[in-house]
């Protein structure tokens, strides 16, 4: 069974990501390279990107809270299928002053498969979660 205070933490990071998003300064993306590249990769504009991130939904979570290894603070990892390819994207809600920004610092495709640990299961069945 899947645990159910886990799942309210991650709805409730998503809440708080998108809320900061809505009524701030929108999502700040990290200026690497490889975030700006798979742009063009997958056909998607910045203002796609964003709207990508803020549909995210529990399904689309990996893995996180972990600790940031650059700077303080805690890193939640999703995923999503855009233009048939696993995107990996690395999300982070900064306290900068008095203000809380909602930053992406990886959205590129997946090097490597990522685990959707409450992602539906196609079954024929529908739904016998083990």
């Amino acid at each position: 069974m899947l645990d159910e205070s886990k799942k309210e933490e991650i709805r409730s990071f998503l809440r708080d990501f998108k809320e900061i998003a809505s009524k701030g300064r929108g999502i700040d993306v990290v200026l690497r390279r490889e975030n700006f590249e798979s742009l063009a990769q997958l056909g998607l504009t910045k203002k796609n990107r964003n709207e990508e991130i803020m549909t995210l939904s529990l399904a689309d979570y990996s893995k996180g809270p972990e600790p940031d290894t650059d700077r303080p603070g805690e890193v939640w990892v999703f995923g999503k299928q855009i233009e048939s390819k696993d995107v990996y994207i690395k999300l982070k809600i900064v306290q900068e002053k008095d203000v809380k920004i909602a930053k992406c610092i990886s959205f590129h495709p997946a090097k490597y498969p990522l685990d959707y640990p409450y992602k539906e299961k196609n079954t024929k069945k529908g739904g016998d979660d083990q």
